[in-house]
C-alpha cells in the first residue's frame, strides 16, 4: 500500500480540464492494483474539486442521517415505542375492519376521512361515541397508524400516541401504593400526553355499572392534558349526557373542542367483539 507522501509525489497534473470546475485533472502517474480488477493499471484522472465536493456531501449525509434518527426518536418512533395497544388489536388497520352494515361503513368512511383532514392541516378534536364492541378501538388504532405513516411519507414525521387513560391512571395509583416501585408518575404521564402531536385516547371514561363523576384529581389531570392540546382523538362508550356526568364542565368543553363535523355517534351498531384472528378468517372467506 502506498504511503500518503508516495501518492503525493506520484501525482501528475494533466492539461485536460474538469468540465464542471474548469480546473486541471490530476492522475496518479504509476501502475497500481485496483480493487476488483485483475490487472494493475494507472487510476483514472480525477478533479480534486469534485472529490472535495463528494467528500463534503458524504459528510453532510452522515450528519443528516444522525439528525433524522434523533427526529424519528421524538416523532415517528413514538407510536410503536410508547403506545399501549391491546395485543388482539396489534394488527388493526382500515383494511381489516369488516363493515357489514351501512352504518358500519359510514363509521369506517368517517375514520378514514379524519385522517385525510389532519394530513391536510386540520386542527381540532375527533370524537367517536358508541356502544361497546362496535370497533371504536380498532378504528382509532387504524387512524393512529395512518397518521403516523402519512406524515412520514410527507417528510414531516409527527408524534402519534395511542393510550387507554384508565389503564395509565391505574399505573399511577399503583405507584402511590408501592412508592419507589412506581412504573409511571403523574408528571411523566401528563408530560407525555401533552407533548405528542396526535393523542388518541381509547375508551375514555369507560362506563361501569354506575355512571358517576370522576374524582377531582382525575378531572384536573385530564384538564391539564386537554387544555394544552390541539389534536386529540377520543373514543368512548359514554353518550353526551353521560360524558357531562362523568366529566366537569371544563373537561367537557375541552372534549368538544373543534368537533363540528368531526364527531361520529352510533349506538345502533351491534357488538362486533372481533379479534384480528377472527377478522382474518372472515376476510379469507369473502
Amino acid at each position: 500500500m502506498l504511503t500518503q507522501s508516495e501518492i503525493i509525489a506520484g501525482i501528475k497534473t494533466l492539461d485536460e480540464l474538469c468540465p464542471i470546475h474548469k480546473t486541471n485533472l490530476i492522475q496518479l502517474d504509476r501502475v497500481v492494483k485496483i480493487a476488483g480488477e485483475e490487472k494493475p493499471r494507472k487510476p483514472s484522472p480525477f478533479c480534486p474539486e469534485c472529490i472535495k465536493e463528494q467528500n463534503e456531501k458524504q459528510e453532510q449525509e452522515e450528519v443528516e442521517k444522525h439528525l433524522n434518527a434523533g427526529i424519528y426518536q421524538k416523532t415517528y418512533n413514538v407510536f410503536m415505542r410508547d403506545s399501549t395497544i391491546p395485543e388482539k388489536l396489534n394488527d388493526a388497520t382500515f383494511d381489516n375492519f369488516i363493515a357489514e352494515t351501512a352504518e358500519e361503513n359510514k363509521l369506517l368512511v368517517f375514520a378514514q376521512g379524519q385522517v385525510d383532514k389532519y394530513l391536510d392541516g386540520m386542527t381540532g378534536n375527533t370524537l367517536i361515541t358508541g356502544s361497546p364492541g362496535i370497533g371504536k378501538s380498532h378504528l382509532s388504532i387504524a387512524i393512529a397508524k395512518a397518521l403516523n405513516e402519512g406524515y412520514r411519507s410527507k417528510g414531516e414525521p409527527k408524534s402519534v400516541l395511542f393510550v387507554n387513560l384508565t389503564e395509565k391512571i391505574k399505573q399511577i395509583k399503583e405507584g402511590w401504593n408501592y412508592g419507589k416501585g412506581a412504573s409511571l408518575t403523574e408528571f411523566e404521564l401528563v408530560d407525555q400526553l401533552k407533548n405528542v402531536d396526535f393523542l388518541i385516547l381509547d375508551d375514555l371514561g369507560a362506563k361501569n355499572a354506575v355512571v358517576s363523576p370522576k374524582s377531582d384529581w382525575e378531572q384536573d389531570l385530564l384538564f391539564d392534558v386537554l387544555n394544552s392540546r390541539e389534536n386529540t382523538i377520543i373514543n368512548t362508550n359514554l353518550n353526551a349526557a353521560e360524558l357531562k356526568t362523568v366529566y366537569n364542565e371544563r373537561n367537557y368543553s375541552r372534549i368538544l373542542q373543534g368537533l363540528e363535523g368531526n364527531s361520529f355517534k352510533s349506538f345502533t351498531i351491534k357488538d362486533k367483539r372481533y379479534s384480528i384472528n377472527s377478522l382474518k378468517a372472515k376476510i379469507a372467506q369473502n
